[in-house]
């Protein structure tokens, strides 16, 4: 089954920091070369689109933003929902196609509240793609707590238990980062990235990382 290309024409496209007047061919969400395409196929694009001069370029993707235009996502928590689209509505003016929601540590309530409005959703005109969260703590060393509030910060003596009674529901985060030296940690690691969570290395003491990190294959930085 031979696949569905759509060109774009009209367009201004970003190459080597320049935008420039030409087209731009797409085989089911993939770039192609135009002229590969013509003398293998032997077929015209199934779709054309005038873009009438608009540049298309690739959007911007933010893991860790903690908020934006007034909305702090850890703390402006009775409407949630409306300070999430704003803060969609106002990095997509800047760029940002796609983004991860990104709480501090917090206490539980925090969590249970906050993350279900966190989940996945494509963008649109209403603002940016959500990713899912991206939870920064509360698992993570004391000595490198950083901004944090040490008195909500955790230590996952419970494994994965600890891990569900702080967040509640896991489906809704994409990313989390945690200090793997803690008690438990390696497993809780384990058991996310199975689950497709991202998991990140952070607010850590740089020893006891590296003794993590050659205790575990499953730790790596990207």
């Amino acid at each position: 089954m031979s696949s569905f290309v759509t060109k774009f024409y009209n367009c201004r496209l970003l190459r080597d920091h320049e935008l420039v007047d030409d087209d731009l061919w797409v085989s089911d969400s993939k770039i192609i070369d135009p002229e590969k395409y013509f003398f293998r196929s032997k077929r015209l694009a199934d779709l054309t689109i005038d873009c009438q001069g608009t540049i298309i370029s690739p959007g911007f993707i933010d893991v860790q933003i903690n908020g934006g235009f007034g909305i702090d996502f850890s703390y402006d928590i009775s409407d949630v929902e409306r300070g999430v689209l704003k803060v969609a509505k106002g990095i997509l003016a800047h760029g940002v196609t796609s983004f991860c929601p990104t709480l501090v540590s917090s206490r539980p309530q925090v969590y249970h509240k906050v993350l279900p409005y966190l989940r996945k959703r494509n963008g649109g005109n209403y603002g940016a793609e959500i990713l899912g969260a991206h939870v920064e703590g509360p698992f993570i060393n004391p000595e490198k707590k950083g901004a944090h509030d040490d008195k909500v910060l955790v230590i996952p003596y419970e494994g994965m238990k600890s891990v569900e009674e702080i967040y509640g529901n896991l489906d809704c985060i994409a990313m989390t980062t945690i200090a793997p030296e803690l008690p438990q940690a390696l497993e809780v690691i384990q058991k996310l990235t199975d689950r497709g969570i991202i998991v990140s290395l952070g607010e850590t003491l740089p020893f006891e990382l590296s003794l993590s990190l050659s205790l575990s294959p499953i730790l790596q930085f990207n």
